[in-house]
């Protein structure tokens, strides 16, 4: 296991999660949580401390599996496959499973699943580009 390069890449998916997280629920869905806003915090009282964190661990974790199962293969395509992956590990199930127990419109978990499908996608990708054995 490449160590440094593995803290490289740790530190690079916690970036670009962040921003890209931020960009999917903070910009572009921000209206479409508006008629479910009562069922979350009021922005003054996110504890971002624990986004913080919650992308902490999604970033060692993503990147640790990664380079446990990573192949002498072309790095797009480990990157998709991977990226496809955590989608099926952590969007799909996470919204699904809110959709079933909150009253969020179907619309919404849709566009959730959706951009997060990208975004695990585009992340397996940073992943696979920065790792190397």
């Amino acid at each position: 296991m490449n160590k440094p390069r593995l803290i490289l890449t740790i530190i690079v998916t916690f970036i670009v999660a962040n921003l890209t997280g931020f960009f999917i629920h903070g910009i572009w869905l921000k209206q479409d949580y508006l008629p479910v806003a009562s069922m979350y915090r009021p922005d003054s009282e996110i504890k971002i401390v624990f986004i913080v964190l919650g992308y902490l661990a999604f970033a060692v974790a993503a990147v640790w599996l990664y380079a446990h199962g990573v192949e002498d293969k072309p790095r797009l395509v480990q990157g998709v496959r991977f990226g496809i992956a955590l989608w099926l590990v952590l969007a799909v199930p996470s919204f699904f499973i809110a959709y079933a127990v909150q009253p969020v419109p179907a619309i919404l978990m849709a566009k959730q699943v959706l951009s997060e499908g990208v975004n695990k996608i585009l992340l397996g990708v940073v992943i696979a580009i920065l790792y190397r054995k």
